[in-house]
């Protein structure tokens, strides 16, 4: 699969369950030819362990296909697929399905392949457009002598949006065995797992294997053959792997991800759910090693991994906001560091063990739901907005809240998207804080606000505060709360109106920290909303706590990268009871 079965991901799949045989990433031959490796992307690193690896080229000119294969054997891959049945725009351009349409320019295509000397086989789907083109187009490519025809049981029209038609293959089997009985016959689409496949294979006499390649995100251990992962039912003992000759005829092959202990058996796969959901964080925490084990020769951006976060971060207490918090980071140490603080939070005892730090010399608040309570004030001044252009169904404070963190405006661009909204979210940001200024009665300070801060500024830590905010939402939030004196208690203060990138950016605490000549080391930033934390950790404070009696949780804060979390001010306190002149 494109930019899925690059080494890293075989690697991992290798370390969870591996299947007998994988395929590349598909590697377009025209640009290989005439561009080189910066065209291809590191599609066809290869490591010397990697004895049972098929490369997966695509092409329209049989002279570019004719080199890329002869260079896939000098890299040592075992054997040559050629993809006809990609539905991308990008491959039906230059080959993929538009091959299907063009059967002499394939049958060059897969005779230019085998000039490499290596065994060539065909991925292709049923047709271009109609299921009844399957048997004419398929009748051509076994017509080649090739060695293994993969078949995905979809038309290029039907995408993946049908289920795949497994009822055509014993006419499918019937024409192979007619046609070209030597030629191995693997179905693809829709298969769970190696169980699934096994299933199929004995349901259909003559299929010699099975291909998963979108199964591996629902399960990365679905190459495993253990019995907690055979169907229910039962099932024939697993497949017969192949030693590496991917010519060999006559034996039954499973063939993986397309790419086709933890190695899928270990410890409570099977079992409650809490061994699962470890055996999954194990394998994360493995493929973000692998990632930096082989980063130098894929040079692939950290951003092409967050697409793997989904296949882990799964159906468990958390798994959202940790999954939200993990596509916020920048390099595998900070996702490693959100793993860490979410175990954090499912092993409360072990929470409060870091020993602080003595020399902290400024605390970076941030302002509304941390020292003032404004959730009224936010979540009424949101829904009367909303109802005044009805909008009521989006006038919840759950749906509200899970947009909040950036400032208004772009608030409302989530709140509002892919709904019908005659005004645009500028107007509506404008319109709330009309709403917001007769609400003010709603603004409270929290326990201890103005006592807390007075004795922190007197032991002389230096008190800033960051917000998405403007200057005049500070002043009219702290004069109805009775903090009008609010200048007189920071050393600093970063609103909206100084024009920095927002949270979670770290720019704003970098400048804060500046101005009272701190080092980022000796700051804490304390916040309830995951951005808090973020622009903390981006900043690199010594410390980041969360405070819970704003609108964030404690999964959203420690997933984020809280070190401590706190449930109101005078726990902040205790903390910080360390503070030092």
């Amino acid at each position: 699969m494109e930019a899925v079965t690059d080494v890293v991901f075989r690697h991992v799949v290798e370390q969870a369950a591996p299947p007998d045989v994988y395929f590349s990433e598909f590697t377009n031959a025209t640009g290989w030819v005439h561009a080189g490796q910066k065209a291809i992307g590191g599609r066809l690193v290869k490591t010397p362990d990697e004895t049972r690896l098929v490369a997966q080229i695509w092409g329209g000119e049989p002279g570019d296909m004719e080199q890329l294969a002869a260079h896939c054997r000098e890299l040592g891959f075992i054997g040559i697929d050629i993809n006809m049945g990609c539905p991308a725009k990008s491959a039906v351009k230059s080959g993929g399905s538009a091959l299907i349409r063009n059967p002499a320019l394939a049958a060059q295509a897969i005779a230019a392949a085998k000039t490499a000397g290596l065994p060539v086989s065909v991925k292709t789907r049923l047709g271009y457009t109609h299921i009844s083109e399957w048997r004419d187009w398929l009748a051509h490519l076994l017509a080649q002598d090739i060695a293994n025809l993969t078949i995905h049981l979809r038309t290029k029209k039907e995408m993946s949006k049908v289920p795949a038609h497994f009822e055509l293959i014993p006419e499918i089997v019937a024409l192979r065995d007619r046609l070209a009985p030597h030629t191995l016959l693997t179905i693809n689409g829709d298969i769970r797992d190696r169980a699934h496949g096994h299933v199929l294979v004995h349901q259909f006499p003559g299929v010699n294997g099975v291909m998963i390649g979108r199964g591996v995100f629902h399960d990365p251990f679905c190459f495993a053959t253990t019995p907690a992962r055979v169907a229910s039912g039962g099932a024939a003992p697993a497949f017969d792997k192949i030693a590496g000759d991917f010519s060999k005829e006559g034996a039954d092959r499973t063939t993986g991800p397309e790419t086709s202990d933890l190695r899928g058996n270990s410890a409570g796969i099977g079992d409650d759910g809490s061994g699962r959901k470890q055996a999954l964080l194990d394998l994360l925490y493995y493929h973000l090693d692998q990632y930096d084990r082989y980063h130098t020769q894929t040079n692939r951006p950290f951003e092409t991994l967050k697409r793997f976060f989904k296949i882990y971060i799964r159906d468990f207490d958390g798994a959202s906001a940790l999954r939200a918090a993990l596509m916020l980071t920048e390099s595998t140490n900070e996702a490693r560091q959100l793993l860490r603080n979410h175990q954090l939070a499912t092993t409360p005892k072990a929470r409060y063990d870091k020993p602080m730090n003595p020399t902290i010399k400024a605390i970076v608040f941030d302002s509304d739901g941390t020292l003032l309570d404004t959730r009224q004030l936010i979540f009424e001044g949101y829904k009367t907005v909303l109802r005044n252009h009805n909008l009521l169904h989006l006038a919840n404070d759950q749906y509200i809240r899970q947009r909040l963190g950036k400032p208004t405006e772009q608030t409302f661009e989530q709140i509002i998207s892919g709904h019908n909204v005659a005004v645009s979210a500028r107007e509506l940001a404008s319109e709330l804080d009309s709403v917001q200024d007769s609400m003010t009665d709603l603004i409270k300070p929290y326990p201890h606000t103005i006592e807390l801060l007075e004795a922190w500024k007197d032991r002389g830590v230096k008190l800033c505060l960051f917000t998405s905010g403007y200057g005049y939402m500070i002043e009219r939030n702290y004069t109805a709360a009775g903090i009008g004196h609010y200048n007189q208690l920071f050393d600093a203060i970063i609103s909206a109106d100084d024009q920095l990138p927002h949270k979670p950016e770290p720019q704003a605490i970098d400048e804060l920290l500046g101005r009272v000549g701190v080092e980022p080391g000796d700051a804490v930033v304390v916040g309830d909303h995951a951005y808090d934390i973020i622009s903390g950790a981006r900043a690199r404070v010594g410390l980041k706590i969360g405070i819970l009696h704003g609108i964030g949780t404690q999964h959203e804060l420690l997933t984020a990268g809280a070190d401590f979390l706190c449930d109101s001010l005078e726990s902040l306190n205790h903390l910080m009871s360390f503070a030092k002149r």
